[in-house]
């Protein structure tokens, strides 16, 4: 359990990104937590900010879309306007992560390009 939690920024206390002694990078999203080693967490800022330039190409056609974040077995369905505030905290935390890791396996990531409209899915 993490004893030492280090909050790297804020936009709300639903929106955060902090680091804690074991070297977990922890984003929180409104009330979605993804709990990663840092090299993990740097691998899946790699394919958000490749998400990112795309969404910037294509410009104001796909503001209405969707981005579908995947890591591992679990699907995170934001809004392109959500996607991109969480850009800019991840932009703003990147510098202040300790990239010194475990080595371990990690789930891959796949980052969906933005759709115009995603139904829910309830289970």
């Amino acid at each position: 359990m993490c004893q030492h939690v280090v909050i790297l920024a804020e936009r709300n206390g639903q929106q955060y990104v902090s680091q804690c002694e074991h070297g977990t990078v922890h984003l929180i999203w409104d009330g979605i937590g993804l709990h990663l080693p840092a090299e993990a967490f740097n691998r899946l800022v790699v394919q958000i900010m490749k998400t990112h330039a795309n969404i910037l190409e294509l410009g104001d056609s796909i503001s209405q879309g969707h981005c579908r974040l995947c890591v591992g077995n679990m699907s995170l369905i934001l809004p392109v306007e959500d996607f991109l505030h969480m850009v800019e905290l991840i932009d703003e935390v990147m510098p202040q992560i300790n990239l010194t890791g475990s080595g371990q396996n990690h789930p891959p990531f796949r980052l969906a390009p933005p759709n115009q409209l995603i139904p829910p899915v309830l289970n």
